[in-house]
């Protein structure tokens, strides 16, 4: 049985807070004085060569400290105590290249309390899809489920608020955790919405231990839960008053790093008008060029993909992140989802003193047209794609007779783009990469990419590519795998394929 990777913490300076952490048997704290860093025996056992997954620095600026912390910080693992951050760390290089942040609380009793709830391994999210929802039968107006994305209601729900939906399903709340939670949902006309969530304990019955009521400002953010010593059942329900209509989409549950991080240390979230969001994290790395940015495949659980694999270069990456849909909606979205994954790219960049250039994008399946879609409008060195998957009103299609019961995604991304799966709807939503891509100008990029012959996805997506790479003068490295993704799999699980672009 695998066991469960410890979650390191290292703490210098201030009192010696173990004490607390005693019983979370998953957590390795480590107690040093700032004595004890110049004392060499101490050193070489704690923080020559070391890693921790969270530092916290309760003593002042000091050469010592720089030191210490040069060989154990890696990017937005260390914390200085707000009573300790001043102008010393702000202008030292090092706090820019780690993204070393201070740490604010208002009391010692929430200081400890927040290093408890960041003190966990790995990342987790899912979300329950509105096609577990149950319409309240007294609702007289028009009720329907677009596809398992959105449950559509339009009518009069009243001058107060009444019940109006139910969820079959439930998330759970994991125990000495932050949860934060995200409802999707738009509203039209003059529908106000309101969302009750109740917290039932594991082996209890029929008693709530807790109740959070989210209406008006209160949905502007996501609610974060608060730690509590037991799991238990997060029941929702739903309310609604005036007179529109109400779409209502999943509701997303995630650990939460709260004001630290999007399901990691350091990850950032963006949120568009219509609540669709995308993550992105970022790694300066070795602040070398270039940027690498890798676009998340398709994952039903949400987070960041590929986090491990990225950092092994020691070069600076950006991950991007789509938790929409059932695990991914390509990417695709408003304008203003669209230009702030492009605007977070150029950021980076800028951060780094990067050229335009100074950039390669990467992606696998669902990832590839993130990389190829945005790559085409940017100016990067290289584009790097395995499995790509481009056509997505023709993938849609597919499921038909190709793939029956099988990746549902994409006609849910069909639907919510284009309204329709008729001929035109898959052409309309086909043209969306195909407009972009020959509109672009990347001739001076290098395009990889790593296909199979008898993908049963998107069997024309590498014959597409390659003559209008070829006439735009694009140079293309491709590899061809025989079979389709039933064979892959097949030869995946008894070892048979080695997989290089």
């Amino acid at each position: 049985m695998k066991m469960a990777r410890k979650y390191k913490v290292l703490q210098i300076g201030g009192n010696d807070l173990s004490s607390h952490f005693l019983t979370k048997e998953e957590v390795v704290f480590q107690f040093l004085t700032t004595r004890a860093l110049e004392d060499k025996a101490t050193y070489n056992e704690y923080l020559n060569d070391k890693t921790y997954d969270l530092i916290f620095v309760q003593t002042a600026y000091s050469q010592p400290l720089m030191k210490a912390l040069q060989n154990v910080t890696t990017p937005y693992n260390t914390y200085i105590d707000q009573q300790f951050w001043g102008s010393k760390f702000k202008s030292e290089p090092l706090v820019r290249e780690r993204m070393i942040r201070p740490f604010h609380y208002k009391t010692s009793e929430e200081c400890i309390h927040k290093l408890l709830a960041l003190s966990f391994s790995g990342q987790y999210g899912d979300k329950i899809a509105p096609h577990t929802c149950i319409v309240n039968s007294r609702f007289k107006g028009d009720a329907y489920y677009d596809g398992s994305h959105a449950i559509v209601l339009t009518g009069d729900f009243g001058k107060d608020f009444k019940p109006i939906l139910s969820w079959q399903n439930y998330l759970v709340y994991d125990r000495e955790k932050v949860i934060q939670i995200w409802p999707e949902y738009t509203v039209t006309g003059r529908v106000e919405v309101s969302f009750t969530l109740r917290l039932l304990d594991f082996g209890t019955a029929g008693k709530f231990s807790r109740e959070f009521v989210l209406k008006g400002e209160e949905l502007k953010h996501p609610l974060e839960i608060p730690v509590a010593d037991e799991d238990a059942y997060i029941l929702i329900t739903a309310k609604a008053k005036g007179s529109g209509t109400l779409r209502v989409g999943a509701i997303h549950k995630r650990w939460s790093r709260m004001e630290m991080g999007q399901c990691i240390l350091g990850g950032e979230r963006y949120v568009d008008e219509n609540r669709e969001e995308f993550f992105h994290y970022f790694d300066p790395g070795d602040l070398k060029p270039p940027l690498n940015v890798y676009f998340s495949g398709y994952r039903t659980a949400e987070g960041f993909e590929g986090f491990y694999m990225m950092r092994k270069f020691k070069t600076p990456f950006l991950l991007i992140a789509d938790p929409r849909v059932e695990g991914g909606a390509f990417y695709l979205g408003s304008k203003s989802f669209e230009s702030n994954i492009i605007k977070v790219i150029q950021d980076k960049l800028k951060f780094l003193g990067f050229k335009d250039d100074d950039l390669i994008l990467s992606g696998l399946s669902m990832g590839s047209f993130g990389a190829l879609y945005y790559g085409a409008q940017l100016k990067p060195a290289a584009i790097v794609v395995g499995k790509p998957l481009v056509n997505i009103g023709t993938i849609a299609e597919c499921m038909r007779l190709k793939r029956p019961e099988e990746f549902g995604t994409a006609i849910d991304v069909l639907m919510k783009n284009e309204k329709a799966m008729d001929a035109d709807a898959i052409q309309r939503l086909n043209r969306r990469f195909w407009n972009v891509l020959e509109q672009s100008n990347i001739k001076e990029t290098t395009v990889a990419v790593s296909y199979m012959e008898d993908d049963d996805y998107d069997i024309e997506a590498f014959n597409m590519l390659l003559p209008l790479l070829s006439r735009q003068h694009v140079r293309v490295m491709s590899r061809s795998i025989p079979g389709d993704i039933m064979m892959i799999r097949q030869r995946l699980q008894t070892g048979l394929l080695i997989f290089t672009i």
